[in-house]
């Protein structure tokens, strides 16, 4: 578990932020261990985004999944995994005696130009509230802002990125952003620019897409 960035915390509320440790594949095995006397969890997954394709296109964004249900029907530990920026999914597993495991929950990471997918509802979600959504492509211009996540793909060489609340790069060939304050929007990278956790980087490998996330919240 760790904090990568300040997350605010509600007055009563348990926050764990699981951010991915490398570059080189998933977080995975990281343990989520479930408050004593919470009532209701929430889960907040975010993919990975992608580079772009090499050529024209930048990087695809990350899904995002969300779910929440009363604390009771959770396990008492669950495996935590997040993408990194291969990409890879990043995922909620509840580990069995034998180590393989049950997928719970997911968001799925870009892959070159192509955003993240969303992921459909299981017999796990069943139980609560679900939503996922799928992430926005990269493109070969400018970005502009999606009308469905709050994160964005990437540009090609010289496209401006601008994402949701007219939070952008302002200049072409720049690394992107991600922040939770004083609202949550991601921004994309454009040409070798880098891009903000779970949005797409620019064209070019050296600008790879961002990390994913995972935030888990119980009162």
């Amino acid at each position: 578990m760790s904090y990568p960035i300040n997350y605010p915390t509600p007055q009563g509320a348990n926050v764990q932020i699981f951010n991915a440790p490398n570059r080189s594949g998933a977080n995975n095995g990281v343990t989520w261990v479930k408050p004593q006397g919470a009532s209701f969890v929430w889960f907040t997954l975010i993919g990975s985004g992608a580079n772009g394709d090499g050529a024209t296109t930048g990087g695809g964004s990350g899904a995002v999944t969300n779910f929440m249900c009363p604390a009771f029907l959770i396990p008492d530990e669950l495996s935590i995994r997040v993408g990194s920026r291969n990409p890879t999914t990043t995922s909620v597993l509840y580990q069995q005696k034998d180590g393989t495991g049950y997928l719970l929950l997911s968001a799925e990471g870009g892959t070159g130009a192509t955003a993240g997918a969303a992921t459909a509802a299981n017999a796990f979600t069943a139980m609560g509230f679900y939503q996922s959504i799928a992430g926005q492509n990269g493109t070969t211009g400018a970005v502009s802002a999606s009308g469905t996540t709050f994160l964005s793909g990437g540009a090609a060489s010289g496209g401006v990125v601008t994402s949701n609340y007219g939070y952008s790069t302002n200049i072409g060939n720049a690394s992107g952003f991600f922040q939770l304050q004083p609202i949550i929007v991601g921004v994309g990278g454009s040409n070798t620019g880098r891009g903000g956790i779970g949005c797409g980087g620019g064209v070019s490998a050296v600008g790879p897409g961002g990390d994913g996330l995972v935030v888990i919240i119980t009162w």
